[in-house]
């Protein structure tokens, strides 16, 4: 009987997934017990619509300040797994976490691998698989693997588009972007920037593509958001694009006194919500919710709504530290971004470790060097939409409320985007010097990336090596 050669890189492959997947179900099966204020609303919405009562939790005042992605996810491990209604994290939630962990793992070899080969997939992988904090975040009832894993799978469909455009292709693309919204809301921005990019590279393609593939995209994104925008909007009296969180997160983000985090508004403000609620004045800062602060500072303006309110409290932000003390504005800007990139995600119940921190610090850099080398050397399309995704996220964190935990999920997307780019990188530089495969075969297809194909029954470690 004939055995067929088993390429070197699936067997790198499953070793990668094998340990990564442990990691993951070991972490989902040794999870601590207390929940944030996050975790605990993700829960009680997925416990209510398992339970069938909808998009509700008890004791939550407005529950569309959660995207609905996560709970979603939640309350379908819940079917079937004997939970209890009042149970808030039964073990069938964390092993969903597991799960999408594993997949996001999976997602990231194959958005590297479609863009630079195999290799640059398993080495993507293998950073993923071994970066703790998405390790621990399997613990944790947290949107970061749901939201990673759809962002890098809207990336992968994007490629696939690109690879042979149409126009049904680049709707499908934009889906899977609008999935990745329904997770994370603050990537609402992406779709437009990105259809402007496929737009761009499309208007010179023969006819039938063209232009109308940036319209396709933009089209198929705003489709997978429309229905539960238009349901929002119904439930609120008031269009909701995704959450109601905006200008309360808004507000956090723009209190220069607080330095645009939680902690320093729990510090600054905490005074003013126990002056407001008498029933928490003995909660001390560090255990203070953020609506019981946001209540006291909309009722600065006792004549509008909450919501009104609180826009109002923000533009006057912008106005009295943006415009009046610009300076110490861009360096509170600054020091979110060092909050967002220097650090990593500590998870609900992990304390800080030097040795996780390095981990993570290399890990970024070896991938933004690869990523840029690939965009000098290669131009690829991807690589440009890879870019324009982390900034614009980057931006908008920014501008909100910017911690580690907000880079995690763009991690996976920059690992697999640095792999990718350093392999195309080198590739060219072999071949502008006359020794790449591309110099003897002609170059690759203008597309996302060089196709990919898994080495044919038979050949030999040499061919391996040459492709």
């Amino acid at each position: 009987m004939r055995v067929r050669w088993i390429p070197a890189w699936a067997v790198a492959l499953t070793l990668v997934l094998a340990v990564g997947g442990w990691l993951r179900v070991e972490a989902a099966a040794h999870h601590g017990r207390f929940l944030s204020a996050d975790e605990r609303a993700y829960a009680k919405l997925a416990a209510g619509l398992s339970a069938g009562h909808g998009y509700n939790g008890p004791q939550m005042t407005d529950p569309l300040h959660w995207p609905p992605g996560t709970p979603m996810v939640f309350a379908a491990a819940r079917l079937g797994s004997g939970a209890r209604a009042g149970e808030l994290g039964p073990p069938a939630v964390y092993r969903a976490q597991a799960v999408v962990g594993i997949l996001l793992i999976a997602a990231v070899f194959a958005l590297a691998a479609l863009l630079a080969g195999p290799w640059a997939g398993v080495a993507a992988a293998a950073g993923v698989a071994l970066y703790p904090p998405l390790v621990l975040a399997s613990g944790d009832l947290v949107t970061e693997p749901l939201g990673a894993l759809t962002l890098v799978t809207g990336m992968l469909a994007l490629v696939w588009a690109w690879r042979a455009p149409s126009w049904p292709r680049f709707a499908l693309a934009g889906g899977a972007l609008g999935v990745a919204v329904l997770v994370r809301p603050d990537l609402l921005v992406v779709p437009f920037a990105l259809a402007l990019l496929v737009a761009v590279t499309q208007r010179t393609r023969r006819a039938g593509v063209g232009m109308g593939a940036g319209a396709a995209y933009l089209t198929g994104a705003l489709l997978a958001i429309a229905p539960w925008s238009a349901y929002a909007t119904q439930r609120r009296g008031a269009f909701v694009p995704v959450t109601t969180s905006s200008w309360s997160t808004l507000f956090v983000g723009t209190y220069l006194p607080g330095d645009g985090r939680i902690f320093g508004l729990r510090e600054k403000l905490g005074p003013v919500a126990r002056a407001h609620n008498p029933r928490i004045r003995r909660v001390a800062d560090a255990n203070l919710r953020s609506e019981w602060i946001l209540d006291a500072v909309a009722a600065r303006r006792p004549g509008l709504a909450r919501e009104a309110a609180l826009r109002r409290e923000t533009l006057a932000n912008l106005r009295r530290f943006a415009i009046g003390r610009p300076a110490a504005y861009a360096g509170m800007e600054v020091r979110k971004l060092g909050r967002m990139w220097l650090g990593y995600d500590r998870g609900t119940h992990h304390g800080r470790r030097a040795w996780v921190l390095v981990v993570h610090l290399l890990l970024v850099a070896g991938a933004l060097a690869g990523l840029l080398a690939g965009l000098l050397r290669a131009r690829r399309p991807a690589l440009w939409a890879i870019v324009t995704t982390l900034l614009l996220a980057t931006a908008v964190s920014a501008f909100f409320v910017a911690e580690a935990r907000q880079s995690a999920r763009l991690i996976p997307l920059l690992v697999a985007g640095g792999a990718a780019g350093a392999v195309l990188a080198r590739r060219e530089t072999l071949t502008a010097q006359g020794r790449g495969p591309a110099a003897r075969n002609g170059p690759p297809p203008a597309s996302g990336g060089a196709p990919f194909r898994p080495p044919p029954a038979g050949t030999g470690r040499a061919a391996a090596r040459d492709r």
